[in-house]
């Protein structure tokens, strides 16, 4: 597996455990182009706008007990624009990615980041998982 795969299932790894989720279930990494993204969120999301990561959360089965919060799910992410996110921020590509897998995750766990209260809240969850998990000092 290349190394960015690997540091962006570490971070997937450290957000399950910072939330206390175990149990087995799916979690899918899709890596697509700008293109693909952006359809995906125009069909599901009604925006037609590039977009670096899209989360789908799987229906909760019915066996599950009452506020149990399983992170199955689909995460679409576009290294493309990982890698314009990048150059932007003055990150690593590598670092970019596990980003955007943390941020995903987080997503799927039912964090929102639509109000800045929402954002600096879930920012404050995602940057240290991800200077943890890429091996970097924080810049965003």
């Amino acid at each position: 597996m290349p190394p960015v795969e690997t540091r962006a299932l570490r971070g997937i790894r450290f957000v399950l455990r910072r939330e206390r989720v175990s149990g087995g279930g799916d979690l899918n990494v899709v890596w697509v182009s700008r293109r693909k993204l952006r359809s995906l969120g125009k069909k599901f999301r009604g925006a037609d706008l590039f977009t670096d990561v899209i989360s789908f959360r799987h229906e909760t089965p019915s066996f599950l007990k009452r506020g149990e919060r399983p992170p199955f799910g689909d995460l679409f992410i576009a290294p493309e624009q990982a890698r314009i996110n990048a150059r932007r921020f003055g990150a690593s590509f590598e670092e970019e990615c596990v980003r955007l897998c943390v941020h995903g995750a987080l997503h799927l766990l039912g964090y929102r980041d639509y109000a800045p209260a929402e954002r600096e809240k879930m920012w404050a969850v995602q940057e240290p998982i991800v200077r943890r998990a890429a091996g970097v000092a924080g810049r965003r």
